[in-house]
């Protein structure tokens, strides 16, 4: 390969072009920031708060390369939407020259047209630069394949034999490399064993074990991969989920995709994979525009011809290296097609993305021979070969910057709504405190990743309602889905109704609800406490006071944040009997976890319904102390000291919980027993309830008494039952009563 000049303008000027695909609106096209990328954007933010991981769960599990890379992006441009596609970017736009380079390396006869027509191929073709804008990690494959199979090709093509072992070893190590990036990096080993099986079939003279010959030159990438994927590796063998869970999950051969017919999803995946370079397309918005195909049809026709010119080249071409060159590029290809081939919602582009620049090899021949054309006229193969590729930079660009960036399912797919719904309350939180429900705010990734830095909160206004500090109104906002969450709250205020917001296409985006500071400061006349009481803890929420219906099902108490709160409190409520025994309990996070204490701003009061767990099932029309205590869940658990008095508990009030009929089977006891007591009373059984006993916890036993006494007749003067603890011979009594 001689490098001369030509080929520095070639490639500047492709890669011109490619970076105006690549950079051209990256913040704002795709419109949105999609949930995938939003993940990929947490991921990198924990990175940078110290978190190391060697694998990323979430999301279907993800590798960690990419977030590293995210992560250094974020450091030096600053955390935004721009920088986090700019990761993307700048890895596509790396893959032209990648790609020239290489093309250059394996192609002997006109090798420089032909890596000039293959890099100007990848640099307008709109499923490569897509990906490039698009903020997740795949794009990262065809430029470390590039390197792995490259340096392959290098080693067994090398003169020097000092070069052929450090390109082996080169090899190796981009080979570990993939496995960190993406799935499709674990079936790049088949691609070099396949390619050191063909060295070994034509050159006879290379079945050696050193390690600068095809054999022995993959055991050392084998061994260079493994000790670069090892920590990895030894994280799937903790975790084997993290290796197969999402593959698992999609394949053809889960019941879910193809039920009982993966021979018949497997014939017709491999039908629309063979037909995506021109006939079919993915159908996934989210991976362009849906159902277009690689390529148009100017553009597809110089491909079938870069096929046909690939094959004529493999059976004729004189130069063995260049043979060993288009097997490789073959196999390449053809192994980077199976992962979509093996998975649902074939084509995918995402899982095929990887095959890119051995894939557009052909288009790079076709393009080659147009150029070189000179009949009927020295202009004409010239013109044709223009005339394909500006015909195809212009329906890329037409697909992709009108058609794809106007889309409706765009604008969804790629949450623009969640970006309007936020840029719309971002402006309120001047006046108001605004509070958006948990369904977009904690649980879809887009809206948790960007809410915080514009101060719009979130909680569960299911069994919880959050007023602010005194002087500050409120906005509540949920999204179309709950409507009549907003109607429900609405109604808690008189003169106060649901607004409706529009997104661009004229679809609800937002139901608010908006309080004035005045409306704000006072409680819902409905949801006003029956009884008011404080009590104050240390670093811990105020009790305000308590409602209760009687009979009462639930309970409501009212809290108040008087200073920061710098821990994640748990609140604990007991309901006691007249004995101080614990009949009914619930622990919980505020709002159910949705709005934990650690976002608690001073001022701010919170109403919080709570459903205690009965643990005695005959306390019903009982009236009951509600005992109350803040602790953070932790090892020892240590509850907050009371501010106002001694001990670590609050008395809110008194309740009286429902008589209820228990299925028959419900009090069955764990174990049966017939344990005479009395020639009229017999223990029939027991249930001793607790999965683990420590010292301090209490111990919950329900006995079970079968009594032939008369309904009005009087147990025995003096009866009385103990329980007690036998260990040896040692024996204590833990209760005794009447």
């Amino acid at each position: 390969m001689a490098w001369t000049r030509k080929d520095w303008l070639l490639l500047l000027g492709i890669v011109l072009v490619a970076a105006v695909l690549r950079f051209y609106q990256l913040g704002a096209l795709p419109p949105g920031f999609q949930f995938d990328e939003a993940f990929n954007a947490i991921d990198a933010q924990q990175v940078l708060q110290g978190n190391r991981p060697l694998f990323l769960p979430a999301n279907a599990g993800r590798e960690v390369l990419y977030t590293y890379w995210q992560a250094l992006l974020i450091s030096l441009f600053g955390f935004n939407v721009y920088t986090l596609r700019l990761a993307s970017a700048i890895l596509g736009l790396l893959t032209i020259p990648v790609s020239y380079v290489l093309v250059r390396m394996l192609i002997r006869q006109d090798s420089r047209a032909v890596a000039a027509g293959t890099a100007l191929a990848i640099a307008i073709s709109l499923w490569h630069f897509h990906f490039s804008r698009y903020g997740i990690r795949v794009i990262t494959m065809p430029i470390i394949f590039s390197l792995v199979f490259g340096l392959a090709y290098l080693a067994a093509h090398a003169s020097a034999p000092r070069l052929r072992v450090a390109a082996y070893a080169a090899s190796g190590f981009f080979l570990g490399l993939g496995v960190w990036t993406h799935p499709t990096g674990r079936l790049a080993p088949f691609i070099l064993i396949a390619f050191t099986a063909w060295l070994l079939w034509r050159y006879p003279a290379w079945r050696t074990w050193r390690p600068d010959r095809p054999l022995g030159g993959l055991f050392l990438s084998g061994l260079v991969a493994f000790l670069v994927f090892l920590p990895l590796g030894i994280e799937f063998y903790r975790h084997p989920e993290f290796f197969y869970g999402h593959a698992s999950e999609v394949s053809i051969f889960a019941e879910r995709v193809s039920g009982d017919t993966p021979l018949r999803a497997l014939l017709h995946n491999i039908w629309l994979v063979a037909g995506m370079f021109s006939f079919t397309g993915d159908p996934e918005w989210t991976h362009g525009p849906a159902g277009r195909s690689v390529f148009d049809w100017p553009m597809a026709l110089v491909y079938y011809l870069g096929l046909g010119l690939a094959v004529a080249r493999r059976a004729r071409h004189p130069d063995n290296r260049e043979r060993d060159a288009l097997l490789l590029l073959v196999v390449w290809a053809a192994v980077m097609l199976f992962p979509s081939i093996l998975s649902e919602a074939a084509p995918n582009y995402s899982r095929t993305l990887p095959s890119i620049p051995a894939l557009f090899v052909p288009a790079g021949l076709g393009l080659a021979w147009l150029w070189r054309r000179r009949e009927p006229a020295v202009w004409a193969g010239p013109l044709v070969a223009t005339s394909v590729v500006l015909f195809s930079t212009g329906m890329a660009v037409y697909d992709y910057f009108v058609r794809f960036a106007h889309s409706q399912e765009v604008y969804y797919l790629f949450d623009g709504d969640k970006l309007d719904a936020l840029a719309y309350l971002a402006p309120l939180t001047a006046e108001n405190e605004v509070y958006l429900s948990q369904l977009w705010g904690d649980h879809h990734a887009t809206v948790w990743l960007l809410r915080n830095n514009l101060g719009i909160k979130s909680f569960d206004a299911g069994g919880t309602l959050v007023l602010p500090p005194p002087g500050r109104g409120a906005v509540y906002a949920f999204p179309r889905e709950q409507d009549d969450r907003a109607e429900d709250l609405a109604e808690l205020w008189p003169n106060v109704t649901p607004q409706i917001v529009r997104d661009p296409y004229g679809a609800v985006l937002l139901y608010t609800v908006t309080l004035s500071a005045a409306q704000a400061a006072e409680w819902p006349a409905d949801l006003a406490p029956t009884l008011t009481r404080t009590a104050a803890f240390v670093e811990a929420p105020t009790l305000l006071g308590l409602r209760a219906e009687t009979p009462a099902r639930h309970l409501t108490l009212y809290w108040r944040a008087d200073t920061p709160l710098g821990r994640n409190l748990t609140v604990s409520v007991h309901l006691l009997d007249r004995d101080g025994a614990r009949v009914a309990q619930i622990d919980e996070l505020p709002g159910n976890g949705s709005y934990v204490t650690l976002h608690w701003k001073p001022g701010e009061r919170v109403i919080e319904r709570y459903y205690p767990t009965v643990l005695d099932p005959c306390a019903g029309g009982e009236p009951l102390n509600v005992q109350v205590a803040w602790y953070e869940l932790r090892d020892d658990m240590p509850r907050r000291p009371r501010a106002d008095a001694a001990g670590t508990t609050a008395l809110a009030g008194e309740v009286t919980l429902p008589y209820d009929s228990y299925p028959r089977p419900d009090l069955q006891p764990a174990v049966h027993t017939e344990t005479t007591l009395l020639p009229t009373l017999t223990l029939t059984g027991y249930t001793l309830r607790g999965d683990t006993f420590q010292p301090g916890d209490w111990i919950s036993v329900d006995l079970v008494f079968h009594s032939l006494h008369a309904a009005n007749a009087q147990p025995p003067a003096g009866l009385e039952i103990a329980l007690l603890l036998l260990h040896g011979t040692n024996e204590t009594t833990l209760w005794q009563g009447p």
